[in-house]
């Protein structure tokens, strides 16, 4: 055999090894600086945050009460998007508050919520899939005093929102969705499944998510806003909490495993729940063509598009977002009780 050949075929082999060996052998440690869940709730030492158990998940809610006089007229659900937490919603809660109760909450591998592994999944369910976060969300909603509610998500919790509004339209009185890829998600452009489910990838995966807590997702959170020189050390602290909680990587990478939702195509207009939709003006914000057709296509919907403000609108202008929700709701766009 030529030596040329020799070569080739042993730089090949050589390949062919440190994909497939490598990552079953390098030692990888867990990450730093990490404590268990009731320790990071207890650090975080918000007087209205708790943990409630939710289709046998730990959700970090955190509840605040009407601020008028008498029984709330409605309650704020609030759903965060990716590698965010209820946090994120902290300066427009008092805001919302002026029109209701609100609650939000940390979702499964999020903030301060559980991190079940797959060794603790009951037979035949995922926690993290969003047909489970649709059941955890409605165990939420039917704790809550009868009355109209309002769920808000933002970006990937937008499209929870719609499916839950889609599934249990009884239980959702009205929508106000942010910067939500209704039809960008479930497209195929992820790693696929049989790759994700290889020996290599599930031993590497955890750590391939701690790029969240570095630059990459750094990027990510600062493409989501107008002016990314206006975020805040306290909104960045607040931001990587969940990245304080023992096995923060592993969970984030069951997240990553299950893969984007079911694009909503073909059933938007069958969620008739009076919406509000906003659009941002960011780099990295969902395409304003994609909230317009998402307005379009709901039956009861108003698009509006903020002014030098990102997707988060609830971090980077919440009093703009308070305003727009406020005007929304008393143009009469919810139904009476």
């Amino acid at each position: 055999m030529p030596f040329r050949i020799k070569v080739s075929l042993a730089i090949i082999l050589l390949l062919v090894v440190s994909v497939v060996v490598v990552p079953l052998v390098v030692p990888i440690s867990p990450p730093p600086d990490t404590v268990p869940l009731p320790a990071a709730v207890a650090r975080a030492a918000r007087p209205n945050g708790r943990l409630v158990r939710a289709e046998g998940v730990d959700l970090y809610t955190l509840d605040t009460p009407y601020a008028g006089a008498g029984e709330a007229p409605l309650t704020f659900v609030l759903l965060h998007g990716y590698a965010s937490n209820a946090f994120s919603f902290d300066a427009v809660t008092a805001g919302l508050a002026q029109l209701g109760a609100v609650m939000a909450f940390d979702r499964p591998g999020f903030g301060l919520a559980g991190r079940p592994l797959p060794a603790d999944f009951a037979p035949g369910t995922n926690p993290y899939s969003q047909d489970a976060q649709v059941a955890q969300t409605v165990a939420l909603l039917e704790r809550l005093p009868p009355g109209r509610v309002v769920v808000v998500g933002v970006n990937s919790g937008g499209v929870l929102a719609l499916e839950l509004a889609s599934r249990h339209p009884e239980l959702v009185s009205g929508l106000v969705l942010v910067g939500t890829p209704a039809y960008l998600l479930g497209q195929g452009r992820g790693a696929p499944g049989w790759l994700l489910a290889t020996p290599q990838m599930r031993r590497i995966g955890p750590a391939l998510m701690r790029q969240v807590a570095g630059p990459p997702g750094t990027q990510m959170y600062e493409g989501a806003w107008f002016d990314p020189t206006a975020i805040t050390p306290a909104q960045r602290a607040a931001r990587a909490v969940g990245t304080t909680v023992d096995g923060w990587d592993e969970a984030l990478w069951q997240v990553s495993r299950v893969g984007a939702p079911a694009s909503l195509a073909g059933r938007v207009a069958d969620v008739t729940t009076p919406t509000l939709v906003l659009a941002g003006a960011a780099p990295g914000s969902v395409p304003l063509a994609e909230s317009e057709r998402l307005a379009a296509e709901l039956p009861h919907a108003t698009l509006v598009q903020l002014q030098e403000c990102g997707d988060l609108p609830q971090e980077e202008c919440p009093q703009q977002f308070v305003d727009v929700t406020t005007a929304w709701l008393r143009s009469g766009a919810l139904p009476a009780r």
